[in-house]
């Protein structure tokens, strides 16, 4: 298992602030599984992810809020 960090912004005055809430951590076997298991905030606009792969790769992504996943985008 991998452990992602989550860490939510939100919008305020038209700059992002991290939000002073500790890190969420979750622990999944992908990525996918992961962001489906996060749930934000209530004024959280974007998440910054951050993990470890298993060949000790230090990687880092960022999602927005709602996040819509390929399947809902492509209609299937």
């Amino acid at each position: 298992m991998i452990s992602y960090n989550f860490v939510s912004k939100q919008r305020l005055d038209g700059v992002l602030t991290k939000l002073d809430a500790e890190p969420v951590v979750i622990k999944a076997l992908s990525l996918k599984k992961a962001i489906n298991k996060f749930t934000p905030p209530t004024n959280c606009v974007e998440a910054d992810i951050y993990w470890t792969s298993r060949k000790h790769n230090y990687s880092k992504k960022v999602i927005t809020i709602p996040h819509v996943t390929r399947k809902q985008r492509k209609g299937k």
